[in-house]
């Protein structure tokens, strides 16, 4: 079944068959037209290409058209997705690939759950080390002793404007050392997935921004990414996702602080056959609640 041609003034154009290339990058769409005269092919181009078509020509160097035949003035075109009504015999493909990667970063010591975390996370620092050892860290180290006795009212645990006491935990005073030779970060890798779709500029497939900026736990991540795609996240990538351990914020803190992924905001660049790649990523990590919503 040929087809409606999209354009209809093209008059002397003898139209080769449609190829359709199917791949996990989306589809293309490939045709060709002859011309005794290379300006219809011109003026087709000139028209195609707003759809994102791409070109080569046969017969620029000579149009007379007396030394040239039909089939030497050719125009082969490439278009991404299915042109015509071709999307009522097949069906666009659309491909989902995804990736679980890691962010490679440092953060502050006093953000380290294995520190400063609950005592459930295995955290062993103190509210109190940690208020005096954090201010110490930004402050003069020859200040210690004032330092010790910093006052907060923002802990609830400590009445306000109740003197904070120096550190006797060995481990705190090992980090004051750390603290003097500049040791206040710590390597923080985070998990990182990623979700890249593939499709045509026409298509509304993967168009939804729903819940982005949002932290999900894992339970919703697996849900949103597990079911209704062409390709759902594999069992390989569901199972390592479902198994990463669990980490807690600091007691003081846990009211304010999210454990799961932050759903980022999706960027579609355009790749070189006008084929657009959607890209949706998700990062696992302890979030503040009051600067983003809870799924």
């Amino acid at each position: 079944m040929p087809g409606t041609k999209q354009y209809v003034g093209a008059s002397g154009i003898t139209w080769g068959p449609i190829v359709v290339d199917y791949g996990p990058k989306g589809m293309t769409t490939h045709f060709s037209g002859t011309c005794p005269s290379i300006q219809p092919l011109i003026n087709y181009y000139n028209y195609i290409v707003k759809f994102g078509a791409s070109g080569t020509f046969s017969g620029l160097d000579n149009n007379s058209d007396d030394t040239l035949t039909a089939e030497e003035k050719k125009l082969e075109i490439s278009l991404p997705g299915l042109i015509n009504n071709y999307g009522l015999l097949i069906n666009e493909l659309f491909f989902d690939s995804w990736e679980l990667l890691t962010n490679e970063a440092t953060d502050t010591i006093f953000a380290n759950p294995l520190i400063v975390g609950s005592a459930t996370g295995g955290g062993w620092m103190t509210a109190n080390d940690k208020d005096v050892l954090s201010i110490f860290a930004r402050g003069n180290p020859s200040e210690v002793g004032a330092l010790a006795k910093a006052v907060s009212s923002a802990d609830s645990s400590v009445a306000a404007n109740a003197p904070h006491t120096a550190p006797t935990d060995a481990r705190s005073k090992q980090l004051i050392l750390e603290i003097l030779k500049g040791q206040t970060e710590y390597e923080r890798p985070t998990y990182v997935l990623r979700h890249t779709s593939y499709c045509s500029p026409t298509s509304l497939y993967n168009t939804s921004t729903a819940n982005t900026q949002c932290i999900f736990t894992t339970a919703q991540l697996l849900s949103e990414v597990g079911t209704g795609w062409t390709y759902n996240l594999p069992p390989r990538l569901y199972s390592k996702i479902s198994g990463i351990p669990f980490q807690y914020a600091p007691t003081t803190e846990a009211s304010y602080y999210e454990w799961g992924w932050l759903k980022r905001i999706t960027r579609e660049p355009c790749l070189s056959n006008f084929m657009v790649e959607v890209n949706t990523e998700y990062e696992l990590g302890l979030w503040s609640n009051i600067r983003y919503q809870p799924r």
